[in-house]
């Protein structure tokens, strides 16, 4: 009976291995949309949840032509909506064991249901989630794999995972012999806004639903995935993730959209030809006035005068010059010199501009022997001079920005000082603004 039992074992890992490895690789899973509310009880009870594609073929692929199935099933469906990405998942478990119950801890030495997710092939970053039989949830988003240590990463910015367990059995004996567990939760698709936020119709990700399970049966945990990565053991190898299809939405009478009907417009008093606008040519508009760099230009209020940011090379001096508006112009008045290898991006008067004199201007350099940083300095007016008074230099706010700067202002006409900001870093965004 056991040699039987011995053959039949090793035809089903044979011809698991054999299921078409091809076919493995261009693995391609469906999210499709919840035609109904979901409610994150961990029971999956919702019609919405009948709609859902099945993702049950978890294996051990780095075992190559010895994969097999994982020893415990698991089942689990997603789903998609306007506001959220669902997950669901049902785990066969015979030993209940998740001890952590913190926040972002170290999950993965307990019971645990991971989700990763890849939205752009060709981008370096990538999300984590995971959920263990606790409970405990771990959300994190990795911008590049090995880059940073676990500590730094999990710390770097909220999420808002909602997420619910329901376990069939005990998690405090191990002794005893336990059915499994559930897990539902949702992810609000601000939470993927460094990425781009929620996808679209037919837009394919890169996905990995991934399980560690413990029974102190084993000498180590049994680690199974959806995904055929088949290069080593780790869920990181997001090469190799499957492909994972939006797939498009569903009308849902419950949770309407937009406008019922359009109704006609009788009451425009618009006159003119439904044609595109003529295009933007450029023209030059002081042909005798010869500038290096120009930046940003302003007018000052209630007169002729124009203020404009120069640099003698890109990304040399820096200086603000005026000249009078008009055609023939010849020559610039320097109003004043910016600090050495200083920046200007942007020039805005006060909104009472005739009583304060106050003008705004947004620079990036080093101040008081600092990293470099992107300022919002404000000058007064010499209304006598007619100039900025290099006296009346204030620094209103500065925050470390080397590259990609931002810097531009204007005032809303709410009497706010809104401010441009780049993501401050001299390249692909490494400080994850």
């Amino acid at each position: 009976m056991r040699a039987v039992l011995s053959i039949l074992i090793g035809l089903l890992v044979a011809s698991f291995a054999a299921a078409d490895d091809k076919a493995a690789e261009a693995l391609e899973l469906e999210c499709r949309w919840a035609t109904g509310p979901v409610e994150i009880d961990g029971k999956a009870s919702e019609s919405a949840w009948q709609g859902a594609k099945p993702i049950d073929r978890f294996y051990l692929p780095w075992l190559k032509e010895n994969a097999r199935p994982a020893l415990a099933a698991t089942r689990a469906r997603l789903l998609w909506d306007r506001e959220f990405l669902y997950f669901f998942a049902d785990l066969d478990d015979a030993d209940l064991f998740a001890p952590i119950t913190e926040r972002d801890g170290r999950l993965w030495d307990n019971d645990v249901f991971e989700l990763f997710f890849k939205p752009d092939e060709n981008a370096t970053g990538y999300y984590e989630f995971q959920v263990n039989a606790a409970g405990a949830v771990l959300d994190m988003f990795i911008a590049e794999r090995g880059k940073k240590g676990f500590e730094e990463m999990r710390a770097d910015g909220p999420f808002h995972l909602k997420t619910a367990v329901v376990i069939r059995g005990t998690l405090e004996n191990r002794a005893d012999k336990d059915e499994g567990w559930s897990v539902e939760g949702r992810i609000p698709w601000t939470d993927m806004l460094r990425t781009g936020g929620r996808p679209v119709e037919n837009e394919v990700w890169r996905v990995a639903l991934c399980r560690y399970d413990y029974d102190q049966a084993w000498k180590e945990p049994e680690l199974s995935t959806c995904a055929p990565i088949t290069s080593k053991v780790s869920f990181h190898q997001h090469e190799e993730y499957a492909r994972l299809r939006f797939m498009p939405m569903a009308a849902d009478p419950a949770r309407p959209f937009g406008i019922a009907e359009r109704l006609p417009l009788t009451t425009s008093t618009v006159v003119g030809s439904p044609d595109p606008p003529l295009p933007y040519r450029p023209v030059r508009a002081f042909a005798n006035l010869k500038l290096n760099f120009p930046i940003n230009i302003d007018r000052v209020p209630g007169t002729d005068t124009l203020l404009l940011i120069v640099q003698e090379r890109s990304y040399g001096a820096a200086a603000i010059v005026k000249f009078s508006d008009r055609p023939d112009i010849e020559k610039y008045e320097k109003v004043l010199d910016l600090p050495k290898e200083g920046v200007a991006y942007g020039i805005c008067f006060h909104p009472k501009f005739a009583e304060s004199g106050y003008v705004y201007v947004g620079w990036n350099g080093k101040l008081d022997g600092k990293a470099k940083q992107t300022i919002v300095t404000r000058y007064t007016w010499d209304k006598e001079k007619q100039t900025l008074d290099p006296a009346s230099e204030l620094h209103v706010i500065a925050w470390e920005s080397d590259g990609h700067n931002g810097g531009d202002m204007e005032f809303g006409h709410d009497g706010m000082l809104y401010v441009t900001s780049g993501d401050g870093t001299s390249d692909s965004d490494t400080n994850m603004r």
